[in-house]
């Protein structure tokens, strides 16, 4: 078996951090916020999940077939909706009863407040989520139709798979979806999330696309690489002049922003990610294991971890908000929420391998001796 790639559990590990960071309203929340340029932890972890489903169930495809394959996507899509609803649902019930004594939190789910019955109805159907709650929702749905495209793929290719996601992603930039859909929410307490489900769907086709090609060829060739990297370079190093204030304002026309938009994957936040893409694929480093280990430990439990800082971020969201404490308080709340994420992730470590530590000791016990047994003679 093939050992992990310590480098893209570091990455989910790092936009585990930076959301976290981004979450809890401190001081230290605009540095998190986009650090990178014109896109952020959301990007990466939506993209990073797609590219690992592609190259891990694609490989499975390749040795198997389409119900082994479609199988355990489906097992891993109903863990991850189970712990979703499994964190989602406590909370509101907590919430409900407590949100008249903790202002923050009525303001934060005013939605459900207005309609707890239906709300807590449509939550098992992904109908209802509140603000925080709607990334693994969004994983869920993605995770669970790309049997279906990993076997298109196999059959076409994903030229056609690709241009089709990418009209969709064309339609949610003109709002066309929301035009279609309407506003439903008259007559049921629905509440989407977020994030626009036909421009994301974009950047997950694309990392499910570069994860099972990449099981066949490179995706930058050595020929290619040297192009790629400078392109990706120039637009990276704009978008970071123009993140960190180092761009003179009066060169930037206000409607630029508009192009910028998170929840519709925004055509400049798209050409940035891309960018940034292009840039480690054709550039591929290496950075030492040991600097990589703290990152990479939070990004082996990446379920585990995401599900943990969603509580303690209401929690401590409710506290800087209620108390108002001064900006170094806030500051070290911040930093404590991140803090704890790493032993909570330890102990799922320590758990796995124990547990692995296990299971090897009853395999090695059940193994029979070749050489038969028999009493010793004199």
């Amino acid at each position: 078996m093939k050992k992990r790639d310590a480098r893209l559990d570091a990455l989910r590990g790092l936009f585990l951090i930076i959301m976290a960071g981004v979450h809890v309203p401190t001081p230290l929340s605009h540095v998190f916020q986009d650090p990178l340029g014109c896109n952020g932890a959301a990007e990466g972890f939506i993209f990073l999940s797609a590219c690992l489903a592609g190259w891990v169930y694609g490989k499975v495809y390749l040795q198997g077939d389409w119900t082994v394959m479609s199988r355990r996507i489906w097992t891993r899509t109903r863990l991850i909706y189970v712990v979703h609803l499994a964190v989602l649902v406590p909370v509101v019930l907590i919430i409900w009863v407590s949100a008249n004594q903790m202002p923050p939190l009525a303001v934060h789910f005013s939605d459900f407040l207005g309609h707890p019955f239906g709300s807590l109805a449509l939550m098992p159907l992904l109908l209802h989520q509140p603000p925080l709650f709607d990334i693994l929702p969004l994983y869920v749905i993605f995770l669970g139709v790309t049997p279906w495209l990993l076997s298109f793929a196999r059959r076409r290719g994903w030229g056609i798979l690709l241009a089709v996601s990418a009209l969709g992603w064309l339609a949610a930039q003109f709002k066309l979806d929301v035009r279609f859909i309407g506003d439903p929410t008259h007559l049921l307490p629905l509440r989407w999330g977020s994030f626009d489900l036909l421009a994301w769907q974009f950047l997950w086709v694309c990392g499910v696309a570069i994860g099972e090609t990449s099981l066949r060829r490179q995706i930058v060739g050595p020929r290619y690489r040297l192009a790629v990297a400078g392109t990706a370079t120039a637009v990276v190093l704009c978008a970071l002049l123009l993140r960190w204030g180092f761009w003179p304002q009066t060169w930037i026309n206000p409607d630029l922003f508009l192009w910028m938009d998170k929840w519709t994957l925004g055509p400049l936040r798209l050409l940035d990610f891309g960018a940034w893409t292009a840039l480690l694929l054709a550039w591929n480093p290496h950075p030492p294991a040991r600097l990589l280990a703290p990152a990479a430990l939070l990004g082996r439990h990446s379920l585990a971890v995401f599900s943990f800082h969603l509580p303690l971020v209401i929690a401590a969201t409710t506290i800087i908000q209620m108390f108002v404490p001064a900006n170094a308080w806030q500051t070290v709340i911040g930093i404590l929420v991140i803090a704890l994420l790493f032993p909570w992730a330890g102990g799922w470590e320590y758990h796995k391998r124990r547990h692995g530590e296990i299971a090897a000791a009853a395999a090695a016990k059940n193994v029979k001796s070749p050489f038969p047994t028999t009493p010793a003679t004199a």
